[in-house]
């Protein structure tokens, strides 16, 4: 009987143990990757994959174990030099980047492929139990230099057509200036004859119109030389709250009391009011 109870005990523990192994190593997921799978148009510049898993990778066995489980291919199949860069602030955050260092560029309109072997463990010993794959493709450099270059003849064009239909109006405004009509000068014998006068008489009367015209202009240029400037004596009439004074301030203590004050002004107003009455 002894026996047999300790082979139960034992196997007890056994069951135990293992179960508890099993629970430490749980499994580990791919929560999102960026770019995602089959997204296209991604930038050729820092190539590579930003991934997140649902455990902790950042431990000195995790790295040692994960460091190998990461691989990008080309469209050809060919590997692409890499380094895998695991977060040590951000819990299961893994970056796999191409690395230009060995010579790599990356290719226009491309397809490449990341994959993620089984096995990958995190700290806790979690793992991934399949096998994942991200593939993502390049944005086309040839059609965006395409657009982009149409879209520069667009702007050009049209800051040419401006330019050129502004030169135009100023051409016609400058033309329609030269054929405007010019007073046509004064000629004597063409007014003679017109109105049946002698020679004479019409450069008299017209050297009496230009001598009319001669004195309006000098007495208007007379007239605005000889306007006076406006000055003001008082500004006390003009300004409310300013007051003119005619004496200065008294200086002793009493006299500088308010009722001495007011005494001051009312003597002021009586007489500004007799200045105004003799006026």
């Amino acid at each position: 009987m002894k026996k047999v109870s300790l082979i139960a005990v034992l196997t007890s523990l056994m069951i135990l143990a293992a179960s508890a192994f099993s629970f430490a190593a749980g499994e580990l997921t791919l929560v999102s990757s960026y770019p995602e799978d089959g997204q296209k148009n991604t930038s050729m510049e820092n190539l590579g994959v930003k991934l997140k898993f649902s455990g902790p990778i950042n431990s000195k066995e995790a790295k040692a174990t994960d460091a190998d489980k990461f691989a990008i291919y080309d469209e050809d199949g060919k590997v692409v030099p890499t380094k895998i860069l695991f977060s040590d602030k951000n819990d299961g955050l893994v970056l796999v980047l191409a690395d230009p260092d060995e010579g790599f560029t990356a290719k226009n309109n491309s397809e490449y492929r990341l994959v993620i072997d089984e096995g990958v463990a995190d700290n806790d010993g979690n793992v991934l139990a399949e096998e994942q794959t991200v593939t993502f493709k390049t944005y086309n450099q040839r059609v965006n230099n395409i657009v982009n270059m149409a879209m520069m003849f667009i702007m050009f064009g049209g800051i040419m057509f401006i330019s050129v239909r502004q030169q135009n109006n100023q051409k016609e405004e400058e033309e329609s200036k030269k054929d405007a009509p010019k007073e046509a000068a004064f000629n004597p014998y063409k007014e003679a004859k017109k109105s049946g006068k002698s020679l004479e008489e019409v450069k008299a009367e017209q050297a009496k119109k230009e001598e009319k015209e001669a004195k309006k202009k000098a007495r208007k240029k007379k007239k605005t030389e000889d306007q006076p400037e406006k000055k003001i004596d008082n500004c006390a009439e003009l300004l409310n709250n300013v007051y003119h004074v005619h004496a200065p301030a008294p200086v002793s203590k009493e006299d500088r009391s308010i009722e001495a004050l007011k005494e001051m002004r009312r003597a002021e107003n009586k007489g500004s009011k007799g200045r105004s009455k003799k006026k």
